[in-house]
């Protein structure tokens, strides 16, 4: 089995077993409890009393925590004397520094709170990267360093080329603001011709089946005339394709009856309902992407040509119209299909492509990406136009992600254990 014919799936499975394994911590869940460890080992390490990771110097100890709280994570900090007795802070000053992937560097700041420190700021997620903490007593510095991985992948460089992940950057971009809505397309009534007979009488014979393409001038029926009891030939009027027939050889017919109904193909209508809440942002002129809902994917785009003037009575919309060519007759008249409306054009600062985004327990995500290494990233998701996604928070620009196959990612981080442990 090739690459290309296995499933998406299976493609980074493959290139890892060709490759060697990855090294990969679980993608957390959001959860109450403190915790000081996250990692693909589960690193043990020595606990204080309050359960958080306990460092020790000569004659003093400092127990950290990193909670979850309704606010966002916080660090809480216990200080013990040499005879692990809990010291009430006073003059001591504690600071720490998180270096995370990208080189990206936080500053933590804390304050005294009772008996223990609170840091002043919210850690944002992924609560991911190296700890260097120092505590200062007087003269005296302390300091410890310690490793937290959360939502991180390190891939062999042969699984990442195997499997088709592709990285970029992050930056501005334009952004088309649509509202979609479904559509019918329709004939273009402008191009529609009903042929009649001039005289009454009775159909002798029928030319021309349905479906068929006419040229103007070319014979399309004959009819006999009950006025001058003479046959007369009908022509069409126009150029186009049989789309009706309405009469039948020996029926008697009028001025009023229709014998076929022939239309130009060429382009065709698109309808597609403006509720109440759209009305104002939707106007003439704005483009409009069109796709099929059902059979071959069809896509194509033009501009608003009519927009009604009132809200209907009974169902409280209006109707906009766009003209689509159709040439080559791959829109249908009656097929239904969904149509974009773009509304507004909009710069944003940082922008990703939609297939960047994945979906976590905790919401949309990114993989931010250093070498081999991949790590997902919260994120918050402004305007989209289906194809670039603003990041509102989580994301500068510049940042380095995953652009391409984010998705098997995804799938690796899941494989781990799904526990939120700092």
């Amino acid at each position: 089995m090739t690459f290309a014919s296995m499933s998406r799936a299976g493609l980074l499975i493959a290139a890892l077993a060709l490759a060697g394994c990855a090294t990969q911590p679980a993608e957390h869940e959001e959860s109450g409890h403190s915790a000081d460890e996250h990692g693909p080992d589960h690193e043990e390490f020595a606990r204080g009393p309050h359960g958080g990771r306990l460092f020790t110097a000569a004659d003093v100890q400092l127990e950290l925590l990193l909670k979850d709280e309704s606010g966002g994570a916080s660090y809480t900090a216990y200080l013990y004397d040499g005879h692990h007795k809990l010291t009430r802070p006073t003059r001591e000053v504690l600071t720490a520094a998180l270096e995370r992937i990208g080189g990206r560097r936080d500053s933590v700041a804390f304050r005294i709170d009772g008996d223990h420190f609170h840091s002043t700021s919210a850690i944002e997620e992924p609560h991911s990267f190296r700890v260097d903490v120092t505590l200062r007593r007087g003269t005296a510095l302390e300091r410890w360093s310690y490793e937290q991985r959360e939502g991180r992948i390190e891939l062999p460089a042969e699984a990442i080329r195997s499997s088709g992940i592709e990285t970029g950057s992050a930056g501005p971009a334009n952004i088309a603001v649509t509202i979609e809505t479904p559509g019918e397309v329709r004939l273009n009534s402008q191009g529609v011709v009903h042929v009649r007979p001039r005289f009454p009488g009775q159909v002798i014979e029928l030319k021309k089946q349905l479906g068929s393409a006419v040229r103007r001038g070319e014979d399309l029926a004959i009819v006999h005339s009950n006025e001058s009891l003479a046959e007369y030939t009908i022509t069409a009027p126009t150029s186009g394709t049989i789309v009706g027939q309405e009469s039948a050889a020996g029926q008697a017919v009028d001025h009023e009856s229709v014998l076929y109904t022939i239309a130009d193909l060429s382009t065709v209508w698109v309808d597609f309902p403006i509720y109440p809440q759209s009305v104002g942002r939707v106007r003439t002129g704005q483009r409009v992407r069109v796709r099929s809902e059902s059979g071959p994917p069809l896509t194509g785009s033009s501009t608003i040509r009519y927009l009604g003037p009132l809200l209907e009575q009974d169902t409280r919309v209006s109707y906009g119209r766009v003209v689509l060519d159709n040439r080559d007759r791959r829109w249908q008249p009656g097929l239904y299909v969904t149509c974009a409306v773009t509304v507004e054009n909009v710069g944003v600062s940082v922008a990703v492509p939609e297939e960047a985004i994945v979906r976590l327990r905790l919401g949309p995500a990114v993989f931010r990406a250093e070498g081999t290494i991949f790590e997902a990233q919260p994120v918050v998701v402004g305007r989209s136009d289906g194809q670039t996604t603003e990041i509102v928070a989580g994301l500068e620009a510049g940042a380095r992600i995953v652009v391409r196959k984010a998705f098997l990612l995804k799938a690796e981080l899941g494989k781990g254990d799904a526990t939120h442990e700092h």
